[in-house]
Order: structure tokens, then C-alpha cells, then sequence
């Protein structure tokens, strides 16, 4: 079963959005507060999903896939990007 126009239009978008974020990058660097190898690894991940959209389609999403295998504990830990510096830890202090 192949793909229908609407499905290809939004790999398509996908995709674009995803070369213009690589582009934008590329000319302007990362932001100074990013992690530079997961901003690239989620652009790849992005990236082999849509692929994955094209080459399997029907399939689910990898990411959704490995989520559904962690355990509670996991699923409910904070990630990095749930940290915002409101709510960062203080900085311990220095000793002089």
C-alpha cells in the first residue's frame, strides 16, 4: 500500500522544515545555551523517521517505539529540555 498525496505533502513538510533548521544552523551556529550533539541527533532522528514514513509506510514512530519499552520510572523522569533555569538548581557555592 503506498502513501497518499496528503501523507507525502506532510513528509514532505517535514523534511523542509528539517533542511531549513540543518541550514539555519549551518550559516548561524547553534544557540549558546544548546547541547550541539543532541540538537544534531534529533535532526537525524527527525530526519530517519520521515525516511521511515516513505520506505515503511504504516509504520510507527522509532521514538514512540523505544519509549513504550522504558520503564515507569523512565518514562516519568525529568528530561533536559524540562529544566528551565527558573527551575535549575542554584550553582553550589565556591569555597574561598
Amino acid at each position: 500500500m503506498g502513501m497518499t498525496n496528503t501523507e507525502l505533502e506532510g513528509v514532505s513538510a517535514e523534511l523542509a522544515s528539517i533542511v531549513r533548521t540543518a541550514d539555519l544552523i549551518a550559516h548561524d551556529g547553534l544557540q549558546p545555551d544548546s547541547d550541539g550533539p543532541r540538537v544534531l541527533a534529533g535532526l537525524i532522528a527527525q530526519l530517519g523517521t520521515q525516511l521511515l514514513r516513505v520506505v515503511e509506510p504504516g509504520s510507527e514512530d522509532p521514538r514512540q517505539a523505544s519509549s513504550d519499552n522504558q520503564s515507569p520510572n523512565e518514562k516519568d523522569a525529568p528530561t533536559e529540555e524540562d529544566t528551565s533555569p527558573q527551575d535549575a538548581p542554584a550553582e553550589p557555592a565556591r569555597e574561598v
